[in-house]
């Protein structure tokens, strides 16, 4: 009878400690995919929580201070209009020759050559930028480009002065990279050198091109075969002097025929 008990109190034993240990790996199980995934869940929530909180904190600065931030922004488009405004939609070949012409009207000087050179892209804005900044006047790219100018010439002293205050008062915008010169002798005291600019231009802001007034300057005709109506009075008087030439011509063949036999 004791051995009987004492095999019964062994199997339970062993049933305690099959149960303890079943239970013990159903804990591990359940923290493993349960617990630990459930945790993960809630620090990332937690995490998104402090970022819109942030957000919200941002907003609500941003709502508090609307008034402020559009009179900022405002003033800012102001400006850009403004500084926009300066710069040609292009600056070309014409526009340097028509400042030399200036120049030389203004100082008097002689120019000898002028060199001009398209320069490349000096700073874009991307299309991209400009849409981002949801200005409705500007829809593309704007880039701000250059063309340098060489002036060789002789001017005098005074005259260069003079040449300077043209290019500050052009409507071109235009910087002043070199200005190098060198004095002359007895025989010709104007100094002789060159001055290098460049035109800036803006393309991209809606602007058009104004190309300068040349019409004081254009020689020659745009058809060389083109009709020429002359009027009624201007045609008898031209008949008379070809019929004049036509009699002079013969009264010229007559004499010369009369050397000949002579």
């Amino acid at each position: 009878m004791a051995k009987k008990q004492q095999k019964k109190t062994g199997g339970d034993k062993n049933l305690l400690l099959y149960v303890g240990a079943f239970g013990a790996l159903l804990l591990i199980l359940v923290y493993v995919f349960v617990y630990q995934k459930l945790n993960t869940e809630a620090e990332a929530i937690n995490t998104s929580n402090v970022i819109l909180a942030q957000r919200v904190s941002q907003l609500k600065e941003y709502y508090d201070h609307r008034e402020e931030y559009l009179a900022d922004t405002r003033l800012l488009e102001q400006m850009l209009d403004e500084l926009l405004a300066v710069y040609p939609a292009d600056a070309r070949e014409e526009d340097a020759i028509m400042l030399a012409v200036e120049m030389q009207r203004e100082s008097g000087a002689a120019f000898l050559t002028v060199n001009m050179q398209k320069g490349d892209v000096i700073h874009e804005v991307p299309a991209e930028t400009v849409s981002a900044a949801g200005n409705e006047k500007y829809s593309q790219a704007i880039q701000f480009r250059n063309l340098d100018a060489a002036y060789v010439n002789e001017v005098s002293y005074a005259g260069l002065k003079r040449m300077i205050q043209t290019i500050y008062d052009s409507s071109n915008r235009i910087g002043i990279q070199n200005v190098v010169y060198s004095k002359g002798d007895a025989e010709n005291p104007n100094l002789s050198g060159h001055i290098d600019l460049v035109f800036y231009s803006v393309q991209g802001t809606g602007k058009e091109y104004v190309a300068p007034d040349m019409i004081p300057y254009i020689a020659g005709t745009d058809n060389i075969f083109g009709e020429v109506t002359v009027s009624g009075e201007e045609a008898d008087n031209s008949s008379e002097e070809s019929a004049e030439n036509g009699e002079g011509a013969e009264e010229g063949g007559e004499a010369g025929a009369g050397r000949s036999e002579q």
